[in-house]
This record gives C-alpha cells, sequence and structure tokens, in this order.
C-alpha cells in the first residue's frame, strides 16, 4: 500500500488552512496559486477570471449560496471542468469547480484562485492544531474522481 501525501501548512488567522494548487485545463495550460481549504463548502470554486483564462469547458450550472450572501435565493453559476493538484501531490482531481466572480479578492496579501471543498477534502485527512496556527493534510495516493453533490 502506497503512503498518502502530506503536506503541512501554517493556519491563517482570518481564514483556516492555504494550500498552493495548481489548475490545469485540457489542453495542458496551467495557473498557480493558493487555495483555501474549506470545510464549510459543499464543492470546491474557482476564481472566474482564472477559469476564463484557462478557458475551462463548463459541462453545466450549479447553484450555490455563500454564508455571506444576503439574497434569499442561492446564485446560479457555471461549472468549470479543470484538474486540481495540490503541489506536493502527485496527482490531482478532475472538478466540476463552481465559478465565483472575485474569488481572488477574498484575502489581503495572497491571490486566492480557488476553495476545495468537501469533494476534495472526504477523501483526505485534515488535522489542524489552533495554538500552534499550524495544520498536516493527507492526500491519498490516487484521488478517486469526486462525487456530485448537490
Amino acid at each position: 500500500m502506497t503512503t498518502p501525501t502530506r503536506i503541512r501548512g501554517l493556519l491563517h488567522p482570518a481564514c483556516g488552512p492555504l494550500v498552493r494548487v495548481e489548475i490545469a485545463a485540457a489542453n495542458g495550460d496551467r495557473v498557480d496559486g493558493v487555495a483555501l481549504l474549506d470545510t464549510g463548502a459543499s464543492r470546491s470554486a474557482i476564481d472566474r477570471i482564472i477559469a476564463r483564462e484557462l478557458e475551462l469547458p463548463s459541462p453545466g450550472a450549479a447553484s450555490w449560496f455563500a454564508i455571506s450572501q444576503t439574497a434569499e435565493a442561492p446564485d446560479l453559476a457555471p461549472l468549470r471542468r479543470g484538474v486540481v493538484r495540490v503541489h506536493g501531490a502527485p496527482n490531482g482531481w478532475v472538478l466540476d469547480l463552481i465559478e465565483v466572480p472575485r474569488l481572488s479578492d477574498a484575502l489581503d496579501g495572497y491571490e486566492i484562485i480557488a476553495l476545495l471543498g468537501w469533494d476534495v477534502l472526504d477523501q483526505c485527512r485534515l488535522t489542524t492544531d489552533g495554538p500552534g496556527g499550524a495544520f498536516t493534510l493527507e492526500i491519498p495516493p490516487s484521488p478517486r474522481a469526486a462525487r456530485r453533490r448537490r
């Protein structure tokens, strides 16, 4: 049995765990940046500018609702299919990411290009040390395709 990849990092005091990721399109184009491990998100998301820059295909749309949202109805956003790989891990996930506007504006000092939600995290082991300000993310050797979440 192959051992999981262990990624260690510091918790951002306002947001939580941040990891370096690469998002790739089917044509081979790639973008590197930072993703927030978002334990409150059922699905992963990508910044609209990055999704369009990579020309990621859209397999459909999804409704989503942000906690900070003031509207009573969820928003409808395109899904964008791409491969997301955490730096240091040998493999990535093919994901249908919710396209979100201005995601990169979410955190001063970091260009947040994606949120990794439970469609990724349910395959990993995330351990946090709040007092120590650190986390460990264990990624399986061969991530399976993300399950569809509603």
